[in-house]
Order: C-alpha cells, then sequence, then structure tokens
C-alpha cells in the first residue's frame, strides 16, 4: 500500500527537489510546465497561498506528486486548491512513475478527499485530454465535473523541412521563402537560436520589448507586462538552457533583434511559448519567417511535434495545425462552501467564454462555436 503524506509549507516542498526531477527524468508523458525548474521557479516569483503538496511513497521511494497550492478564492473566504504554475502553465497534470499513474493516481485523489477538511474545492485546468486525472474514478466523498478547458493546436512534424512544406497551401510555402529572402536583401540579416549564457539575458529583455510593445499597440498588457514575469522567465530561460530545453530563436538585421521565437524542447516535442516582433518591417511577414525558422530547426532535432499551445488564432491552421483539447476538473465534497465554491467557477467560465470570444472577434481568432459542455461528472470509484 502506498504511504501518502501532506506538505504544507515550503520547506517541505523545497525538500522534494531529488524526487521531482527523478520523477520528471524519467517520465514519458509529462511536458516542460512540470519541470522542477519551472515549478520552483514560478513558486518563487509569484507563488501564493499556501503549498498543498500530496506525496506518495511506496517503501520510502517517492512515486507520486500532486503539486497544488491553496489559497482563497478570489478575495473570499472561500478556500480553493489549484496547480502548482497556474495560470502561466499551459498543461498541468500529476508526477508519477509512468507505469503506475493509475495507481498512484487513486491513492493521492483518495488522501485529497481525506483531507477535505481544509479545502472547498479545487480547480485543476490545464490537463489534456489523455491525462489520467480526468477518467479517474474520484473517492466517494468527492464529487468532480470534467469541462472542455481550452483548444491546444498542434503540428505533426515530417522528417525534413522539403517534406512538411508539400503539406502547405502554396502561397504559404512560397511565401515563406520570398519573405526571407525580402529581408535578407534588405537588411545583413541572421537567424540563430541562442546558445550562449552569456547572451541570453539581452535577448530575452528584447523578447520582452518586441513582445510588450505589439500589446500595448493594441491595448493591452503584453505576457511579459511586469517586472515579476520577466524576472520568472529569465530565470527559466537560463535553467532551461542548461538543461538543453531552452530553443530561443532570434532574427537579427543589421545587428538589431526584430524578432524572437521563445520555445521549449522537451522528450521529443517542441512546444512554442511566446514570440515577438518588430512591426516595423511587418510588410516582411516576418512571424511566417520565425515560425517557418522555428519548425524546420525542430525537424533537425527529429521532434515529432510543434505544440503551439493555449489559443486557436487562425494562423496556428495555416501551418496545418490540429486541435488538442485540454479540460478542467472541478471537483468538490459537499457542504454549502463547497457548492458555493463550484457555482462560482461555473460562473467564472461563462464570462470567460465571452470573452473568448470577443477576443476572436478583435484578433482573429478562428471561426468556431465555442465549447462550454460538461465533458463528464465524476464520482465514485467507476471510471467516468
Amino acid at each position: 500500500m502506498l504511504q501518502i503524506d501532506l506538505i504544507r509549507d515550503e520547506a517541505g516542498f523545497l525538500a522534494l527537489e531529488h524526487d521531482w526531477r527523478a520523477l520528471v527524468d524519467g517520465s514519458r508523458v509529462l511536458t516542460p510546465f512540470q519541470t522542477w525548474e519551472w515549478v520552483e521557479a514560478w513558486w518563487r516569483h509569484h507563488g501564493y497561498g499556501t503549498p498543498f503538496v500530496l506525496v506518495a511513497r511506496d517503501a520510502g521511494v517517492v512515486v507520486g506528486i500532486l503539486p497544488l497550492v491553496l489559497g482563497r478564492y478570489r478575495g473570499t473566504p472561500l478556500r480553493q486548491l489549484r496547480w502548482m504554475g497556474a495560470p502561466l502553465s499551459d498543461f498541468q497534470d500529476f508526477l508519477a512513475v509512468d507505469e503506475r499513474r493509475g495507481e498512484v493516481a487513486e491513492a493521492l485523489f483518495t488522501a485529497l478527499g481525506q483531507e477535505q477538511a481544509r479545502w472547498d474545492f479545487a480547480d485543476l485546468n490545464d490537463l489534456r485530454a489523455d491525462s489520467t486525472l480526468p477518467r479517474l474514478g474520484l473517492p466517494a466523498a468527492l464529487r468532480g465535473t470534467v469541462n472542455f478547458h481550452r483548444k491546444c493546436p498542434t503540428i505533426t512534424l515530417e522528417a525534413t523541412w522539403d517534406v512538411y512544406a508539400k503539406s502547405l497551401g502554396k502561397n504559404m510555402r512560397a511565401n515563406v521563402g520570398r519573405r526571407r529572402r525580402q529581408i535578407e536583401k534588405q537588411f545583413a540579416t541572421k537567424l540563430e537560436t541562442v546558445s550562449d549564457p552569456a547572451a541570453l539575458p539581452a535577448a530575452m529583455t528584447d523578447l520582452f520589448a518586441l513582445h510588450n510593445a505589439r500589446w500595448q499597440r493594441r491595448g493591452a498588457k503584453g505576457a511579459f507586462a511586469t517586472p515579476e514575469l520577466q524576472a520568472f522567465h529569465q530565470e527559466v530561460a537560463r535553467r532551461f538552457l542548461e538543461r538543453g530545453w531552452l530553443r530561443l530563436h532570434v532574427m537579427r538585421c543589421d545587428g538589431a533583434t526584430k524578432a524572437a521565437f521563445y520555445c521549449f524542447a522537451f522528450a521529443g516535442r517542441v512546444y512554442y511559448y511566446l514570440s515577438g516582433f518588430d512591426e516595423s518591417i511587418g510588410k516582411f511577414s516576418p512571424g511566417n519567417v520565425m515560425m517557418g525558422f522555428s519548425l524546420a530547426e525542430a525537424m533537425k532535432e527529429g521532434a515529432r511535434e510543434f505544440d503551439l499551445l493555449r489559443g486557436d488564432e487562425t494562423y496556428k491552421y495555416d501551418w496545418k495545425a490540429t486541435d488538442r483539447d485540454t479540460e478542467r476538473l472541478v471537483i468538490g465534497h459537499g457542504g454549502l462552501r463547497s457548492h458555493l465554491g463550484t457555482l462560482g467557477h461555473r460562473f467564472e467560465r461563462f464570462v470567460e467564454v465571452q470573452g473568448i470570444k470577443v477576443q476572436r472577434r478583435l484578433w482573429g481568432r478562428k471561426k468556431q462555436p465555442v465549447k462550454t459542455e460538461a465533458a463528464a461528472s465524476v464520482e465514485g470509484h467507476a471510471s467516468a
């Protein structure tokens, strides 16, 4: 039988580093957003509430971790559990020895139910559709609902750029090469992937400036808008570069950075997180040029997929991306406070859906219905 311990302080969380790294390094199903490098940096730069980390051990060996934090729901007295890393992580999941994920998940959630006096509801979003958790039968004390959460378009890669390019539309294929030649004719142009640790901070600062400037012109804040966000990503980039996971692609024209793509390579996939480009060269389609370069580099490495992460912006489908959904598991356990928390989540989801519709109209999202339905209700020990 697995032993489950609950860690509720920072010291206990930090003591998990060795075991956490071992679980990630031995897994084929986790993403960069479950790595110690990402989550521990998130905790120091953005952590809120208190750790609520359930750890599964077998004969003293850590075989699973459910990394949550406990905080107040939007300033109310309601106690909400969320993932460590939310909302900056595009994918979320628990950590476990791959071959024992079902067994470990059941033990962790049984323990979560036994600790229900400490929390009112749990909002576990950004679960990939193939995760164990949305299919898990919960303990009898808990009730859960699985909802559609986000679309995450993904490109299946070919062995070479030439083979992949044949799948693109004729205009798209021609445009990428033509625009790159035009840029190279107009400027002394260099496309490269940052590999020098000494050059990394300046390259990340360029990325922040290019990304934020574009969003500010739209009247919105960029994803790197605050010093805290920039410090977090500087640290993540440094750590990922050390581990060989960072793919920061940059375009320099006459020595100045004009575009940057911030990507991660992990377990045979490349994840495109964010980008920025100088709109003064917008007529050359620098986004398309950089996407083509990033895809070609991923194929050279032998990556199987190029994951475009959250959001169904139209341009993603021009590159032959197909949708993969993420899901949101909301758990309650009865009682007035738990009921209020799950009702609050439903209202929040309604507002969120309306916001997505507005974004699509303003910024060119794909014209398609926004999913709002519950995929399944989860309760008891039977599979949902």
